[in-house]
């Protein structure tokens, strides 16, 4: 996946190593925004909490659109 296939709002699963909080039964986050510092970290909003993590990390979700 490229910075073009994300904007922000885009529906994303998340499929990388479970965190504190992770449901793995709902593992739909929504994008805000790349890192300042590159393309290899994202901003994710997941139940209402703001997190930093890899873009290898998610996926987009088609089940969803």
């Amino acid at each position: 996946m490229n910075k073009q296939h994300l904007t922000a709002g885009t529906l994303l699963r998340y499929t990388g190593k479970p965190f504190e909080g992770l449901d793995p039964q709902s593992p739909q986050a929504e994008f805000l925004g790349y890192d300042s510092n590159g393309w290899t970290g994202i901003w994710i909003n997941y139940k209402g909490q703001i997190r930093f993590i890899s873009l290898s990390d998610v996926e987009v979700d088609n089940a969803i659109i």
